[in-house]
């Protein structure tokens, strides 16, 4: 045993469990015994040497003082005989608070695990039901039947693709809403060189028009009616188009 890491231990062990002063100080006594006695497993003491040591008023004071110290589990009584003192076992709380040490933070441990294993699940199904509650569904039905319903001169669009529904998605999340797409479609309809009125015979689809760049050109009005036709085509950068 170690004499100065028992008493921090006792110090410890007094900040969560109550114990008269008398039987503190009796503690204190029988420690310094047993460390003046090199650590024995049992140290032979007889009645009036500790109170003396405590400075006790009465027995029947010093008796009340050990009696709340061995039903604490801090030490162990052996009553005496005529001509044989009362033994003494110190319980070694340095035993006992790194078992108690031990044990808790294995229990933190695992309640923080779990803990963080739940909140995780809770955040988890919060954010799925603020995607399903705040954000309304891609309106994917609602694009295509606004494309077939104004693009009149255009491919008619029949199957929404995963590609599709994909590029679809990124205009949105891009911060375009349902009536850019109804825009988008009515300038494409209004405009005679996306519908083939070009020295290339070209005309624009779907698929087109709902590429990033090519969406933004036609909402800005860079396929608008012009006149004299001529002008308008004549600077038209060829290499952006394609069939696609």
């Amino acid at each position: 045993m170690n004499y100065i890491a028992e008493i921090n231990a006792f110090e410890r062990w007094l900040e969560s469990n109550f114990l008269p002063a008398g039987s503190q100080l009796l503690w204190y006594k029988l420690i310094m015994l047993n460390n003046r006695a090199g650590w024995l497993e049992w140290i032979v003491v007889d009645n009036r040497r500790l109170m003396v040591l405590m400075q006790a008023g009465s027995e029947n004071t010093f008796i009340r003082a050990r009696d709340r110290l061995t039903e604490s589990g801090l030490v162990a009584y052996k009553k005496g005989k005529k001509g044989s003192p009362n033994r003494y076992h110190i319980c070694s709380l340095c035993k006992n608070t790194a078992k108690i040490e031990v044990q808790t933070e294995v229990q933190t441990e695992v309640q923080t695990e779990v803990q963080t294993e739940v909140q995780t699940e809770v955040i988890s199904k919060q954010n799925k039901n603020k995607t399903k509650e705040g954000i309304p569904p891609t309106p994917f039905q609602k694009i295509k039947d606004e494309y077939n319903r104004i693009c009149v001169s255009f491919p008619k669009l029949t199957v929404l693709s995963d590609a599709r529904k994909k590029a679809i998605r990124a205009r949105i999340v891009s911060g375009y809403g349902d009536d850019d797409f109804v825009r988008l479609f009515q300038k494409a309809e209004s405009s005679s060189f996306l519908k083939g009125g070009n020295n290339r015979n070209w005309n624009a689809n779907f698929d087109w028009l709902i590429k990033d760049t090519n969406m933004a050109k036609v909402l800005d009005g860079n396929y608008d009616e012009r006149k004299p036709q001529q002008e308008f085509t004549s600077g038209i950068d060829w290499s952006g188009f394609d069939d696609e």
